[in-house]
């Protein structure tokens, strides 16, 4: 994976969530944003996603510059697969049709085709039995499955999650970053936001430590977790890695 950050800062308001953030890497599989609620993860991550538009500064995804013009972010988005915590599956679809229906609408394939692959990924997450249901009639940790099914069944060259596991209990948890790790495991490219610690110390290549809406401080898991330089950093991980 090849990431490159120069300068970026969004603002909504008067409330700057991001502010001149500048980062880059290449050759890591997985890069996990950590930091305090507010710091500015999730935004950055939309704006690696084409969700957002940066007010100022420059991103590269994969070595292309992204541009902001909406047909340049459509074109960008559909190399991607986002996760987000809070599932965004359409409630009156069944889990099949979740999947199928931006493969026909969003990356053209036939619609016998994309009943074909949605059908593949359902069952790779153990979610066969249940390709007929809809949301509602779905657990929370087999809803963000097949989200996470939804996002990789176009096989995308990158994927981002933003705090998949915020809205489950812990037992969901567990079996969401079980699939999470499977995946990091076969070499997938990942971008992850997540308070998950431990998990984040798991996975991650590299780590992005965010607080203020700026890259405080960002290494390999080991050197993050285990020899932070900031204090920040440190204080941080002694609250959160108390209990």
């Amino acid at each position: 994976m090849k990431l490159e950050l120069s300068g970026v800062s969004r603002a909504f308001g008067e409330h700057r969530a991001l502010d001149g953030v500048s980062y880059r890497c290449e050759g890591a599989g997985s890069v996990v944003l950590i930091g305090p609620s507010g710091g500015g993860k999730s935004t950055l991550l939309r704006i690696l996603a084409g969700l957002e538009r940066p007010d100022a500064g420059r991103v590269a995804v994969g070595g292309v510059v992204l541009r902001t013009d909406e047909t340049s972010l459509r074109a960008h988005r559909r190399t991607l697969g986002v996760v987000f915590q809070a599932f965004n599956l359409f409630p009156h679809l069944t889990a099949q049709c979740n999947i199928s229906l931006p493969l026909v609408e969003v990356h053209g394939f036939t619609r016998a085709d994309a009943d074909r692959r949605a059908m593949e990924v359902l069952e790779r997450f153990q979610l066969g039995a249940h390709a007929g249901k809809k949301p509602g009639q779905l657990s929370g940790g087999q809803r963000q499955r097949a989200a996470i099914a939804r996002a990789i069944a176009a096989r995308p060259k990158l994927l981002l999650f933003d705090e998949p596991t915020s809205a489950l209990d812990p037992e969901m948890t567990a079996e969401v970053l079980e699939v999470i790790r499977e995946l990091r495991e076969e070499g997938r490219d990942l971008v992850l936001v997540t308070h998950e610690m431990g998990f984040a110390r798991l996975v991650a290549d590299e780590v992005v430590f965010l607080a203020g809406g700026r890259v405080v401080e960002n290494g390999s898991a080991e050197a993050v977790f285990g020899r932070p330089e900031s204090d920040v950093v440190r204080d941080f991980l002694a609250r959160i890695l108390r209990y």
